[in-house]
């Protein structure tokens, strides 16, 4: 190509309207002198220099659902009492969750850049390589001073736990409770999950969680991954969150306030994820239409944030996905799906046996991102 085609060519990506009459062709043409020329051709260089790429700074404001998010209103009570029923094998295909080939940035997370490095292909825990010192195959309590208290959470290292293997993480959120061991009011995703994930339970300051950005629980709840993903080895592109109740709240919350931090939210009977969020998560959210607790509609309206931030195609059919009666929207970014399980009979239940095996499946499923 000639060196003006191609100083045509190049402006003409910018200033298509403009072509031939550019400032850099037409200086180009008209001068004479060789030293005038090679500073008309930087010009044209200097023109088609590549754009920068990449996000902007700062979160764009999500105004999908303006209303209150669970600390602006009464935390629910939590009966954590299961009655659910056996789930079908229907046949019904498993969800295809599609490919993405975005890399996932922790970007603007609340936890320290130290606790993630990237080696050879994966990210990987500051934690990887130290050996563990704990039992293997339950929960052990952990301890961290956040804002001059302190605090517990509970880690559960799977059996053969291999220090220089990165597993995929799940942070639990549980419902409200009275009881001294209130962390257990959530869904045994371990039992699922077996010598596969590390599952980490958080513990509310109060007897429901906090969901205010300056609350006492979001603060404590970055401080808990920082610390914990120290010590044990995470792949950090496998982080995930999921929730029962007040702790559904919380999880929607983490998903919205620290989208570009986890991979994938599930929840049972709670949901309004809020608005000012940053990045996407793939979301499954299972709620029963005669929850008395938790009016099914706090679920929708998270369910519809997630939606609409993860380019879902609201009014198409949604295609059933194994376990019934759990539905796929179509038509979402790629890796980045959103489940409906709106389930009947089951009241403001745990579900334990729909919502373990689901959550883990569901999170398992995800493709690296």
């Amino acid at each position: 190509m000639g060196v003006f085609a191609w100083m045509r060519s190049c402006a003409s990506r910018f200033e298509p309207h403009i072509g031939d009459g550019t400032m850099a062709v037409m200086m180009a043409r008209r001068i004479g002198s060789t030293a005038l020329f090679w500073l008309a051709l930087a010009l044209a260089l200097a023109r088609c220099a590549p754009m920068p790429s990449g996000p902007m700074d700062g979160a764009a404001e999500d105004t999908s659902d303006a209303r209150s998010t669970p600390s602006d209103t009464a935390s629910p009570t939590d009966s954590g009492v299961e009655t659910d029923s056996a789930v079908m094998d229907s046949g019904i295909p498993p969800l295809d969750t599609g490919v993405s080939d975005d890399a996932m940035t922790p970007s603007d997370s609340g936890v320290p850049a130290d606790v993630m490095t990237r080696d050879g292909g994966a990210n990987r825990s500051a934690g990887c390589g130290r050996p563990s010192s704990g039992a293997l195959g339950t929960f052990v309590a952990r301890s961290i001073m956040v804002g001059g208290m302190m605090r517990d959470y509970y880690v559960r290292l799977p059996m053969g736990y291999d220090p220089n293997r990165a597993y995929p993480i799940v942070y639990q959120f549980h419902g409200c409770s009275t009881a001294a061991a209130r962390q257990d009011n959530n869904v045994p995703v371990h039992n699922a999950s077996g010598a596969n994930a590390i599952i980490v339970r958080g513990r509310a300051a109060g007897n429901c969680w906090d969901a205010a950005v300056m609350g006492a629980d979001i603060p404590y709840i970055d401080a808990m991954i920082a610390d914990n993903e120290r010590n044990v080895c995470v792949d950090t592109l496998r982080r995930f969150a999921n929730g029962y109740s007040s702790g559904a709240f919380m999880t929607h919350r983490l998903g919205c306030l620290r989208g570009a931090l986890f991979r994938g939210v599930a929840s049972i009977a709670g949901g309004q994820s809020g608005s000012m969020c940053t990045g996407n998560v793939a979301a499954m959210i299972i709620h029963d239409m005669g929850d008395t607790t938790v009016n099914v509609s706090a679920s929708v309206s998270a369910r519809d944030n997630h939606v609409m931030r993860n380019g879902c195609n609201a009014m198409a059919a949604r295609t059933p996905v194994m376990p019934m009666p759990c539905e796929a929207y179509a038509g979402c970014m790629p890796g980045l799906p959103v489940v409906w399980c709106q389930t009947t009979g089951q009241n403001h239940g745990r579900q334990d046996s729909l919502a373990a095996p689901a959550f883990w499946n569901f999170f398992n499923s995800l493709p690296m991102r």
